[in-house]
């Protein structure tokens, strides 16, 4: 990943480790929810065969990112598990519950 999620893990990981047990509690925490993140992204774009991605902006958090280019979807619409699409340019970002 690149951006302003590199940023805040660069700036999570700026103090050495074992400085102090809750930062690096919560260090553990915050590395987990990222994996459990990528790792739910990565299971929807097997589930449904789409190439779906995940990216992160500061003002939207977390979102799933769609290329267009040569998808084709069944009955020309996203599975029903996502349930807010916007469409920019060439790019699809659906939402999840």
């Amino acid at each position: 990943m690149k951006g302003s999620l590199n940023m805040r893990t660069q700036k999570c990981y700026a103090v050495r480790p074992n400085i102090n047990e809750f930062l690096d509690i919560a260090r553990r925490a915050y590395t987990e929810i990222v994996d459990d993140i990528a790792g739910l992204v990565n299971h929807l774009a097997e589930k449904y065969g789409l190439p779906l991605r995940i990216s992160f902006s500061t003002v939207r958090s977390f979102f799933i990112q769609m290329k267009l280019d040569g998808v084709t979807l069944p009955n020309g619409q996203l599975p029903p598990e996502f349930i807010k699409v916007l469409n920019f340019l060439c790019e699809w970002q659906p939402y999840t519950l």
